[in-house]
């Protein structure tokens, strides 16, 4: 499993911390090995030796004045207008789903060209949705030029997994099929199996089905949740941590960058917001449970 440190489960507790069927499997964990190497910061420099001490602190939820300051200076008072100007494309990271689709939007309608509507198509019409329907999105935006997520494993060998960033070349649709109606297929700029020799990373996304539900399986993606975000190495990221902590919010934030020089942190937060991470309730109980693994660990 992943570091406990970072998101639990969307509305719902890590196995360690509940009494469900999870939590008894948990409890019957005998042996452990743990991978403690950092590779998405790796480096021996003083930055980046800072830097990972920083995300470190952060993790234990220990958090120190002078890291704070530290990430302060990668705020907008802070940067020139180069250093501002090298982030204009980076991925958006936010606290809260609305953020993230309000900025997706706003970079969406930036573009000035038209946008084509896709509506699910649903195999019971009765209104109702069921739980492998939100895999796919009941609607989607799509035009040339727009970032996109694919939201399914398509062809986990060749790379085009849950998560796979790229960009809208050109929507296809069928003869005599116009929009909200699905396109036959979208073609994206992926790196993955050739398809097009003379563009070989253009991959051409179909509709797929998930429960009662068919769609294309891409979101905008200029911006994307700190959870969504969970698990990505991101070349640059911009990034809004909100008002409110969860157990590992900040951490899997500001983690998903290989320097501190690829951070730019908008807005920015003050020391009081920094420090609520060591007030959370779920943090003992996360650390406690860590103690155990440790003490179960192969030498």
């Amino acid at each position: 499993m992943g570091d406990l440190a970072q998101l639990p489960p969307v509305m719902d507790i890590p196995l360690y911390a509940g009494s469900s069927h999870g939590s008894a499997l948990w409890h019957n964990f005998t042996t452990v090995v743990t991978l403690s190497t950092v590779f998405r910061q790796q480096g021996t420099d003083p930055s980046q030796v800072t830097f990972r001490n920083l995300l470190t602190n952060i993790r234990n939820a220990t958090p120190t004045t002078e890291d704070w300051k530290l990430l302060m200076s990668r705020t907008d008072s802070f940067l020139s207008m180069d250093q501002l100007s090298a982030f204009k494309g980076s991925m958006h990271l936010f606290a809260t789903n609305r953020q993230a689709s309000l900025h997706n939007l706003h970079m969406l309608k930036s573009l000035q060209i038209p946008i084509a509507l896709s509506i699910a198509e649903h195999i019971n019409n009765n209104g109702t949705s069921q739980i492998e329907d939100d895999q796919l999105e009941p609607a989607v935006l799509l035009c040339p030029g727009q970032r996109v997520m694919l939201t399914s494993n398509l062809w986990v060998l060749a790379g085009l997994v849950n998560g796979s960033l790229g960009k809208v070349v050109d929507i296809f649709y069928k003869y005599d099929v116009l929009p909200p109606q699905l396109p036959t297929f979208v073609v994206v700029n992926f790196i993955g199996p050739a398809w097009d020799s003379n563009n070989p990373t253009f991959l051409p996304i179909p509709p797929i089905q998930r429960g009662g539900r068919t769609q294309i399986p891409l979101k905008m993606a200029w911006a994307l949740t700190i959870h969504k975000s969970q698990g990505m190495t991101l070349p640059k990221a911009t990034i809004d941590i909100g008002t409110t902590e969860r157990q590992g919010l900040t951490f899997t934030a500001l983690s998903r960058v290989p320097s501190l020089m690829d951070l730019h942190i908008s807005p920015a937060f003050s020391y009081d917001r920094y420090k609520r991470m060591q007030d959370n309730p779920h943090v003992n109980v996360r650390k406690n449970a860590e103690t155990l693994l440790h003490s179960m660990e192969i030498p």
